[in-house]
């Protein structure tokens, strides 16, 4: 009778995320919460299947054990320009100052925020870390650009640490940003494919576009690990 080997994951990984048949971690073995309907997409980068959005669903965990005084994120992404902004990634804290409103959710000074908007046809990626009493901005401008029409698979990854925020696409990195690290006060839910509940105020909601292979790691990733991830 054969027996399926439990995953082992590499050096620092926290979250290995496959959707090929269930939205579970497969390090630790958490299943994710569903929001609304989110889907299979019925093709995948990797494995038989991916993570395919829809409107109003996403899917979150809790953050117990993800975040480090480093963090690391990779997968693989295929982008769909309807909406034309969405959040990808989100591990933010609540608003206080908006708290009866959830739809203006938007602090930004804690965690991190994972997304994309627009910008003249393309989607563009950027990544905003919270540092406890400010946020930088990891904005690559056009080389974090990604062509919707070519309808291809594309390998983001992004790295934080106490000195530098990095985003990658494709293996490249696209972007570098000066930061005194992350500060995780208050961030105890990580969202999956939008910006919901935590990055709503500028209307970073649900992502349609496909996920897959999804790698959390509380270190920074080389480039060098990030090709091989690829």
């Amino acid at each position: 009778i054969g027996v399926t080997n439990p995953y082992e994951p590499a050096d620092g990984e926290t979250l290995y995320m496959k959707f090929d048949d269930k939205y579970n971690n497969l390090v630790g073995g958490a299943i994710a919460t569903e929001v609304g309907s989110p889907g299979y997409a019925g093709e995948a980068k990797k494995g038989s299947n991916a993570y395919a959005g829809a409107t109003d669903s996403y899917l979150t965990l809790p953050t117990t054990g993800l975040q480090g005084e480093s963090f690391s994120a990779t997968f693989w992404y295929k982008v769909n320009a309807e909406p034309d902004r969405a959040g990808i990634l989100v591990m933010g804290p609540e608003d206080p100052d908006n708290a009866d409103y959830p739809d203006k959710q938007n602090n930004r000074n804690y965690g991190f925020r994972f997304f994309r908007e627009n910008a003249g046809g393309m989607q563009r990626v950027k990544l905003n870390v919270g540092t406890g009493d400010a946020n930088v901005w990891v904005d690559g401008g056009s080389a974090a650009d990604i062509n919707p029409a070519a309808g291809e698979w594309v390998h983001l990854a992004f790295t934080i640490t106490p000195g530098k925020a990095k985003v990658y696409i494709n293996g490249e990195m696209v972007k570098e940003s000066d930061v005194a690290g992350v500060d995780w006060a208050g961030c105890d839910i990580l969202s999956i494919m939008s910006g919901a509940p935590r990055f709503t105020g500028w209307n970073h909601k649900s992502d349609s576009s496909y996920m897959d292979d999804l790698h959390l790691y509380n270190k920074a990733l080389t480039q060098e690990e990030i090709q091989d991830i690829m």
